[in-house]
């Protein structure tokens, strides 16, 4: 029964999300402006031909930009992000390459000047298209919460279950989270073993045995209904809905089948319970659809509190979520904001810091990281551990607290015990627990200068100043440098002299190349400011026994010295740092890619976090208002 349950129902759901749609763009022209300079089909297009698209083209795009496949405004503003990117280089002289044709100035201008008002042309007077739904499957940590706020048993399944794949740096996109059929039997077998946890656990915890099973019957005839409502219960909790009445007839079919060949009211029972864990509506998160219609509607109440729920705890949604959807006031503004700042403040919100600061700015690869022992022999596991600590409690103060997300950049507070206080070189008697710990200057707080942060872009034995830069630019700022081209040699193998050379001057030697100059540029003042920090996070003045030289110069003349300064020079750019936090956020939340109507929905959340000191909270609520996040589309037959 079992099986064919599996072969009837969950098959067709999961193939339904593996499907997916091209929509063919139409090109457009713009009407009215055969005169203008700045006519994209008189002007800018055939410069962008000449100039960009030799190297940047479908068949080898450069640096990952392919600028040919934009053929007209509507295409150009569904890639916004490269061609901000294209403006930016453009502008500063980085592209073309001083090797490569140059533009002559008044071509230069033309092309900043389509950008630059294509760009503001951004039409937000309609609502953000919600996009097609796809069916997003629980990813692990998703699934291990999920069970346990179902049956409060905290087993960790899914720790044996294959890693997530990832798209955008998240794991928990419909896109990439299918199902396969080897996946469909570790579901059935961690079903079978949450089942015989509880039945184990009936007399040391009888409320979780209750709580699944139901109390014990009163006589024989009272099995299959105090079963039935076991089911009901269960299911409806499950599959985070009132459950339907045609699917409690299924289960009971299988209760009577058991019965049938002489097993137990708590075996048959069991079977119940297993079959709900195992069902689509539990493990995929699929919406209901609306027949007939071909534009946006909301998601309805309980679809809402789902989303709610899954985006800030990474599990269903409480008794309060599904009261109020059961009684239709979710949706409500005012009550939609209120609980967005509940369950911001909830500790269940430690989910949403882990999960999503801990993939968006890498903090999750601390726990692998293996600095070089021989060079680094204080490094221990205590210590790795403190690190993440630190930033697991920052960035939860930064959700639950609803504090200012330049904190990330620079927090007069942090969070310390002996073994990290010692390692950051601060003086006093912290004990072994980490504890919230006022910072008497800015070399620490936050994350860009925390040792987590600084020993992840490093090597195992030394700094490195391009992938400290490059995150900067790319992950904080929203703007990368293309990657490196290949067969790029060691760093080492650039100066052969024999002499002892800081970091500094032997990538001196290495941008001295036309082929890196460019991408250096933009990377190596942005590292250079964290030199002070070693390849385990630890302060220090001098390297190869010559001073640090931590100043640095970026691409639009801004000029600075060391983390300080680079954290003012963060600081001054809070809105391009707000918007890019604001875009993964968004991905986060919306479990999708970004399509080009969703800029609006970056920009209202911009505007909002600027009105209340960028903080955290803002952000959230005008996410969970926002049309991609309250509206669903049907997919495409």
């Amino acid at each position: 029964m079992l099986r064919s349950f599996w072969h009837s129902t969950v098959r067709p759901v999961v193939a339904c999300s593996l499907v997916w749609i091209c929509l063919a763009t139409v090109a457009q022209a713009q009407p009215g402006r055969d005169k203008d300079p700045l006519s994209w089909d008189r002007n800018v297009q055939a410069i962008v031909n000449r100039f960009c698209v030799k190297c940047h083209n479908e068949s080898e795009p450069s640096g990952d930009v392919n600028l040919a496949q934009d053929e007209d405004i509507r295409q150009i503003l569904e890639h916004r992000r490269t061609w901000e990117t294209a403006l930016s280089v453009v502008e500063q002289g980085e592209m073309p390459p001083d090797d490569a044709r140059q533009p002559s100035d008044e071509q230069r201008q033309h092309l900043i000047g389509f950008i630059r008002r294509t760009l503001e042309e951004l039409d937000c007077s309609e609502a953000a298209d919600p996009g097609y739904p796809n069916v997003r499957r629980l990813n692990r940590v998703e699934y291990d919460l999920t069970i346990e706020d179902l049956t409060g048993l905290r087993m960790n399944l899914a720790e044996t279950f294959p890693p997530d794949a990832s798209a955008y740096g998240f794991d928990h996109l419909g896109e990439v989270l299918s199902l396969a059929p080897s996946q469909v039997q570790q579901y059935f077998d961690a079903a079978q073993k949450v089942v015989a946890e509880l039945i184990r656990q009936k007399d040391t915890r009888p409320e979780l045995y209750i709580r699944a099973f139901g109390n014990k019957p009163a006589n024989r005839d009272d099995e299959r209904v105090q079963a039935k409502a076991a089911a009901e219960r269960f299911a409806t909790r499950a599959f985070r809905r009132p459950v339907e009445s045609d699917y409690i007839d299924q289960l009971m079919g299988l209760y009577d089948k058991a019965r049938q060949k002489d097993q137990t009211h708590q075996q048959a029972t069991g079977h119940l319970l297993s079959a709900v864990m195992i069902s689509p509506k539990f493990l995929l998160r699929v919406e209901q659809n609306r027949p007939g219609l071909y534009e946006a509607y909301p998601v309805d109440e309980y679809e809402l509190a789902t989303r709610l729920s899954y985006f800030l705890w990474s599990r269903p949604p409480d008794d309060r979520l599904l009261d109020l959807a059961a009684g239709g006031k979710l949706s409500q503004d005012d009550i939609l904001e209120q609980e967005t700042r509940r369950m911001l403040a909830d500790p269940r919100s430690l989910a949403l810091a882990e999960n999503f600061f801990g993939q968006w700015l890498s903090l999750r690869d601390a726990q692998t990281h293996q600095p070089d022992r021989e060079q680094f022999p204080q490094f221990n596991e205590a210590l790795r551990q403190a690190m993440q600590d630190e930033m697991r409690l920052l960035c939860s103060e930064i959700v639950q607290n609803n504090q200012p997300v330049n904190d990330l950049i620079d927090a007069d507070y942090t969070y310390l015990n002996q073994s990290l206080a010692e390692h950051y070189g601060i003086d006093g008697d912290f004990g072994k627990e980490p504890r919230r710990v006022q910072l008497a200057d800015r070399r620490r707080g936050g994350v860009v200068t925390s040792a987590a942060l600084t020993m992840l872009l490093a090597d195992p034995a030394r700094t490195n100043v391009p992938r400290r830069g490059n995150f900067i630019a790319g992950r904080l700022l929203g703007t990368p440098p293309p990657p490196p081209p290949p067969n790029v040699p060691p760093l080492e193998d650039v100066a052969d002299d024999g002499t002892h050379k800081t970091l500094r001057e032997l990538l001196e030697l290495h941008r001295s190349k036309p082929e890196c100059a460019s991408c250096h540029a933009k990377m190596d003042p942005l590292g250079f400011a964290l030199e002070n920090y070693d390849a385990i996070g630890r302060w220090r003045d001098t390297d190869n026994g010559q001073p640090i030289d931590a100043s640095g110069e970026w691409t639009g003349g801004e000029e600075f010295d060391g983390p300080v300064g680079l954290k003012d020079l963060l600081l001054e750019k809070r809105d391009e740092f707000s918007a890019t936090l604001i875009r993964n956020l968004l991905i986060y939340a919306l479990g999708r890619g970004l399509h080009g109507s969703d800029e609006c929905v970056v920009q209202d959340c911009l505007k909002a976090a600027q009105q209340d000191e960028y903080r955290f909270a803002t952000i959230v609520v005008a996410i969970t208002k926002s049309v991609p996040f309250r509206y669903r589309r049907n997919p495409i037959d």
